[in-house]
């Protein structure tokens, strides 16, 4: 073999060495992955639009058999399917565990025959994008000694089909109707970064479901309308594949400030594309295309925002970000800001924990 053809041969071996090793890896992560969303032993519920999967733990009781449920079954560690919109173990999940189900794994529901009756306060966790029901139980499950906690997927995400749009106000109105085939009337609602959203549309749009609103390294609603209003606010399609996110996300960590092993969370992308790109296309952009239907000002219920300055993903400060400037319209508002964090708020866990707690005593009464 001549010294050209060698050399030819050993640069399509380092090539087809240096796209194996990646492969391989992602294979045995997205198997990791699908092992981590069954730890969830999620619930599907049959709603009048389709299916929502949910996580439901946490105390409860159970009113057909009289039989309190405490008993919590640990997720595995790190478990939030997430992504972008990702907890690290040093965010907000506190101890490495999160709750997964009630011993009800995988039981479909069709609202006969059955009532369940919260012991104590219920949070409704709405996720993030690249989410699903595992990175809504993650975001709170360091509370469910303590509180209820339901954590379903929203539209698109893992086990839950999509309504007409897939509008804000449409996944407001599923999450009302999960609400009464379940037999809660009230809840302290948690919306996580592109979560948001829906959790506020929740709140404009059913005050009588909610006794607070917790809003977690969220996207936040303009200071008045753009002029401009934004494309597509979300990774491209092209980007919701396991493989080319595998092989990108080095380039969204510096952007974004991430941690190496977020990625491992958004796994698999088969069962989150379809609601990343509904975010995209049209969740992010609801606030800004509907401008008029987000009277920030007639919300009463009280509201609690958590975020970091630094925060890349939801920037806090203009003009790149609409935290801090949307912060007046808010008539009930409490904050908890952080110098540093990140989208995460990594290193605060345990301050957002307390924040939380104390949030959700004082208002437990409601309005």
């Amino acid at each position: 073999m001549s010294a050209g053809k060698a050399i030819l041969a050993a640069c399509a071996a380092a090539v087809a060495t240096g796209v194996f090793v990646p492969v391989l890896r992602l294979k045995r992560a997205v198997k990791d992955a699908e092992g981590r969303l069954e730890d969830c032993a999620a619930e599907t519920a049959m709603l009048s639009y389709g299916k929502m999967t949910y996580v439901d733990c946490g105390p409860s009781c159970k009113a057909s058999d009289g039989m309190c449920l405490s008993d919590e079954k640990p997720s595995g560690k790190g478990s939030s399917g997430n992504g972008l919109e990702g907890k690290e173990p040093s965010g907000k999940g506190l101890d490495d565990k999160t709750s997964g189900g009630n011993g009800l794994d995988g039981k479909e529901l069709d609202g006969k025959g059955r009532s369940d009756q919260a012991a104590g306060e219920t949070l409704l966790s709405v996720h993030g994008l690249y989410g699903g029901y595992d990175q809504a139980l993650e975001n709170v499950g360091s509370l469910s000694s303590r509180y209820r906690i339901l954590a379903p997927s929203r539209f698109g995400y893992p086990g839950s089909s999509v309504k007409g749009e897939g509008t804000p106000k449409e996944q407001a109105e599923a999450y009302v109707e999960l609400l009464d085939l379940l037999g809660i009337e009230r809840v302290f609602i948690l919306g996580a970064s592109a979560g948001g959203t829906p959790a506020i549309r929740f709140v404009l749009d059913f005050p009588e479901r909610a006794k607070g609103l917790i809003l977690y390294c969220s996207t936040a609603p303009w200071n008045e309308k753009p002029a401009k209003i934004p494309g597509l606010m979300g990774p491209p399609p092209i980007m919701n594949h396991d493989l080319s996110m595998w092989l990108a996300f080095p380039i969204y960590r510096r952007l974004y400030g991430m941690e190496a092993d977020v990625v491992h969370r958004m796994l698999p992308l088969s069962k989150r594309k379809e609601g990343a790109d509904l975010d995209a296309r049209i969740v992010n952009r609801d606030m800004a295309v509907n401008f008029e239907a987000y009277p920030i000002e007639e919300m009463h219920v009280p509201v609690l925002l958590l975020h970091a300055k630094d925060d890349r993903m939801a920037p806090f400060k203009g003009p790149a970000g609409q935290v801090e400037g949307s912060l007046h319209r808010y008539p009930n508002l409490e904050t908890k800001i952080f110098e540093t964090g990140g989208h995460l708020m990594t290193g605060h866990s345990r301050e957002i924990d307390a924040a939380v707690v104390e949030f959700i005593e004082r208002h437990k009464q409601g309005g």
